[in-house]
């Protein structure tokens, strides 16, 4: 986005915090000032007074120049970026939302465009439309270097949540396109990061038969599903049941692709955070 002093100005969150303006990529900030940007990035739509600033950076324990030491770095962030992009009204600051653009923002839009797609049935704009949304990140860690405020922490799970939600999708299109070579290495990762979501062992199943490795997605990669969804937590997993039958009866990879899709899209895949 364009500032009133015609400069580009982009707050980015998916990685360590940082500002591109202009062309110009600032992220060696001060610490602090990192954190004031982040609080007013997460939550734009609210001002947010120094004071309320305070209390969210420090907690319960602010120094007795917290509310000054804020002040400071909004005057440090008006230098960098200009008087445009902030805000100051009554009750407190904010980013413009005219001028100011947040990667966070923009992933969550490309993510809700291609589940958009990816119902409607246009698997290729999925794929396409969410790595646009991947492409953002800078790293494997949110907000990196300011989680230890409690709610930047909060954000930064949600986002990473969200992130693996899109590589979801972008497996589930690739089952979908016949490109299962494509999927293994993403699902290989997936699982081992995440052992207690159900939907990349599904898709790994999957995929694993499209290649030709049946007895390998019905006997390894089922009992290690097993162990983690069922064995490890004492719940049911009635897809992976599901799907290990149907490998049992003799189902083609597409029929297996095919299965997973249909599920109840009200009933979210279920996990738990490790």
């Amino acid at each position: 986005m364009h500032t009133q002093e015609g400069r580009t100005l982009t707050v980015r969150l998916l990685g360590p915090i940082a500002i591109t303006a202009g062309g110009e990529h600032h992220g060696s900030l001060p610490a602090q000032l990192r954190k004031v940007l982040a609080l007013l990035a997460v939550g734009r739509e609210t001002p947010l007074s120094a004071e309320q600033l305070v209390r969210r950076i420090w907690d319960h324990a602010p120094p007795d120049s917290a509310v000054q030491m804020v002040r400071n770095q909004i005057r440090a962030l008006r230098r960098l970026i200009g008087q445009s992009p902030l805000e100051s009204d009554l009750p407190g600051y904010r980013l413009s939302a005219r001028h100011v653009e947040v990667d966070t923002e923009t992933f969550r839009a490309l993510l809700r465009e291609g589940r958009r797609h990816l119902a409607d049935n246009r698997i290729l704009d999925a794929v396409h439309t969410v790595q646009r949304g991947l492409d953002l990140w800078r790293g494997p860690e949110a907000l990196a270097g300011v989680r230890d405020v409690s709610s930047l922490e909060i954000e930064a799970i949600d986002l990473e949540d969200l992130r693996f939600q899109a590589e979801e999708v972008i497996v589930e299109g690739y089952l979908a396109l016949d490109r299962p070579g494509d999927a293994l290495p993403l699902l290989r990762a997936m699982t081992a990061a995440h052992p207690t979501r159900e939907l990349p062992w599904l898709q790994l199943m999957a995929a694993e038969t499209l290649i030709g490795r049946r007895i390998e997605a019905s006997v390894d990669t089922f009992r290690r599903a097993q162990h983690h969804l069922v064995e490890s937590t004492g719940l049911d997993a009635p897809l992976l049941a599901s799907v290990h039958t149907a490998l049992l009866r003799g189902a083609e990879g597409h029929e297996l692709v095919a299965l997973i899709r249909r599920r109840p899209r009200d009933l979210p895949i279920r996990w738990q955070r490790r």
